[in-house]
């Protein structure tokens, strides 16, 4: 496993927050609520991608074009988790649908 697993017992409307930079990643307050740093590799739901870096996709088994292409059928932890990427960190918080949940990748 390259990867570690962060729980966040955070709402769904809570911010979040690189651990490295402390900037919001997800912001409520900006219009542009998606707002990555250096750090972050990915942000994902159970529904689909919000932002992923190209370096980060390139270490994938499947593109984001056929993730979404096919997301009915997709579980997206289980394709973020088969990454070849070397050490990073996932934050796993509630989606704020029962059973969904947004995933934010960083750098470790």
């Amino acid at each position: 496993m390259t990867y570690q697993l962060i729980q966040l017992s955070i709402q769904a409307t809570d911010n979040i927050s690189c651990p490295h930079c402390q900037q919001n990643i997800i912001d409520w307050a900006e219009e542009q609520y998606v707002q990555p740093c250096e750090h972050t590799l990915f942000i994902a739901m159970d529904v689909g991608f919000e932002y992923m870096t190209d370096e980060f996709e390139q270490t994938m088994p499947r593109s984001v074009d056929d993730l979404h292409a096919h997301d009915d059928q997709v579980n997206m932890f289980s394709e973020i988790t088969q990454s070849t990427y070397p050490d990073y960190l996932i934050v796993k918080s509630d989606l704020g649908i029962e059973g969904y949940f947004r995933y934010v990748g960083f750098t470790a």
